[in-house]
């Protein structure tokens, strides 16, 4: 037994526990030990897990581990960590994700750190992996896709360890197509592990609600428990939950009893082979020694922020919201973005918010019926903004009272020279007998748009969505991600309740996504010539 001297004491080094692999476990005084010294004298090139989030997380036996909290709890780096466990078994095979590849540079950055020494990484884009020594490897992959492509890519691939980060980026239909791919026919230890940031929005909030608790909080004595699950459907709703494999199965045992044979006996039960162990682990930027002894500032970064966003970065909060819910969810935008051609009248329409140089962006719409056919996003002065519109408009085959824009500011401007168009005031009444459930025109088109999203009645060209804006706060985003965030800006104002249906203020929009939300707000336009038409009174036929 090896000992290690500390002053006038010794302390064992090894525990006596050996691995399956027959390597000798160090005994967690030992590593007690290694952590304050590195406290007292910090050692970048000493690579020590920290207690807390960390620890639990490559501790954990469950075969899901969702590991989520404050910003700066080591979450990213603990997936590269995970990997050291195999790193020297030629069949290791992992994978970590994100949403896109350019979104994986610092986690490949910071790889080196930790694989130098047992392998070499791949430079390509085309096959960013590292390549150990031994003849395992770990791939670096994104999500970013549509499911059916991202399926293919994945179709028939094996990896012992999945790592997605973020993963309240990814779709749950991905997710649950991942967990098909976390297998392997050389005894390692399969697992999946997913790190985020709070969103209440997302199915993972869903997945971990049993260990959340009413305040929005992880619930202490449930950090880290496992629990079972059976995921049937396509919806996180669909899962059977219990706190044994017995109380999932008896719960499902129909649907599991349809795909069981008896030449599975050999393997084990069915309780064993259909139903997945899952955990949750609280990360706290407390327990990230390394990162508050050398940046102490990061803290301030993060109380500097909004009441909702120091409520999720820094708290861990899994509830908080400054306004009501977003009604458009990201299941919705998937479907939106997936959706057959809604072509409905086929009437050619657009739909603009109007903005000039120096400020936010114009963006206008092309709309054929309920299909989104083109975007133009533009930043000029008022004459050429006016010129170009005109442009758009003949280039696009549209007539003028088919175009809409927002009256409301710089919009003004364009009265004089659109005359025929429909101008969109946001602060319009409604008609009378909606003015009990409406606060105002633009609240009315926001909640009716919001339920075409929700009722697959609208669609995209799906060459669009790759296409990349810039604008104030962000710069060359895909349009797919600017839309994904700029969802959230429709929400109901939850503090005017006795005026009907009101969409929140836009100074809170703009808190809420990072930046003003002109590509939503063109889009939620487009049904001013819904309710203008409705308005319409013909003689003897009344309102239609």
């Amino acid at each position: 037994m090896c000992n290690v001297r500390i002053g006038f004491l010794f302390m064992e080094k090894y525990s006596g526990i050996k691995t399956v692999n027959a390597s000798l476990v160090l005994d967690y005084e030992y590593i007690q030990m290694l952590r304050d010294a590195d406290r007292k004298i910090p050692n970048p090139n000493k690579i020590i897990a920290q207690g807390g989030g960390q620890e639990n997380m490559l501790s954990t036996p469950a075969d899901i581990t969702i590991c989520g909290g404050c910003r700066g709890g080591s979450k990213t780096f603990t997936l590269l960590m995970e990997t050291l466990k195999d790193i020297k078994n030629k069949n290791f095979r992992s994978v970590l994700l994100r949403h896109e590849i350019d979104d994986l540079s610092d986690m490949v950055e910071t790889s080196s750190t930790l694989y130098d020494d047992f392998g070499e990484y791949n430079k390509s884009k085309n096959d960013m992996r590292w390549n150990f020594y031994k003849g395992g490897f770990l791939k670096f992959s994104y999500h970013a896709d549509t499911l059916d492509d991202f399926k293919k890519r994945f179709q028939g691939k094996q990896f012992a360890y999945i790592g997605v980060d973020e993963i309240t980026h990814m779709e749950y239909l991905k997710f649950k197509y991942l967990i098909t791919c976390n297998r392997n026919a050389f005894h390692i230890r399969n697992r999946f592990i997913g790190t985020c940031n709070p969103d209440p929005d997302s199915w993972v909030a869903k997945f971990i609600d049993w260990w959340i608790g009413e305040d929005g909080l992880p619930i202490p004595e449930r950090d880290g428990r496992v629990r079972y699950c059976f995921m049937d459907g396509d919806n996180v709703s669909g899962i059977y939950w219990g706190d044994t494999r017995e109380e999932v199965y008896e719960q499902c045992k129909d649907i599991i009893h349809a795909y069981w044979k008896p030449e599975y006996e050999q393997y084990g039960t069915p309780q064993e082979l259909f139903i997945k162990s899952v955990t949750f682990i609280e990360a706290k930027l407390s327990d990230n020694v390394k990162l508050m002894s050398s940046d102490p500032t990061y803290l301030a970064n993060l109380v500097n922020q909004s009441d909702e966003q120091r409520a999720r970065d820094l708290d861990g909060n899994w509830k908080y919201k400054a306004a009501g819910d977003d009604i458009i969810k990201l299941t919705h935008m998937e479907a939106l973005y997936r959706n057959s051609m809604q072509i409905g009248d086929g009437i050619r329409r657009v739909s603009c918010d109007a903005a000039f140089e120096g400020g936010d962006s114009l963006v206008m719409w092309l709309w054929e019926g309920w299909h989104i056919r083109d975007i133009f996003v533009c930043k000029l002065d008022s004459k050429k903004t006016v010129d170009t519109v005109k442009a758009m408009l003949e280039e696009w085959h549209v007539r003028e009272e088919c175009f809409t824009y927002d009256l409301n500011g710089l919009g003004q401007i364009f009265k004089g020279f659109f005359p025929n168009a429909i101008p969109f005031n946001n602060k319009e009444a409604v008609e009378e007998k909606f003015k009990y459930i409406y606060a105002n025109l633009k609240s009315q088109a926001a909640y009716l748009f919001a339920q075409k999203i929700i009722n697959r009645e609208i669609s995209i060209e799906p060459t669009l969505l790759e296409r990349k804006f810039s604008g104030k706060g962000f710069e060359k985003v895909p349009l797919r991600q600017i839309l994904d965030k700029e969802r959230k800006a429709i929400r109901k104002d939850e503090d005017s309740e006795e005026k009907g249906w009101t969409i929140i203020k836009k100074i809170i929009m703009k808190k809420l996504v990072g930046h003003s939300p002109d590509f939503i707000e063109a889009l939620l336009m487009r049904m001013i010539f819904e309710i203008k038409h409705k308005r319409k009174h013909i003689k003897g036929l009344g309102l239609i």
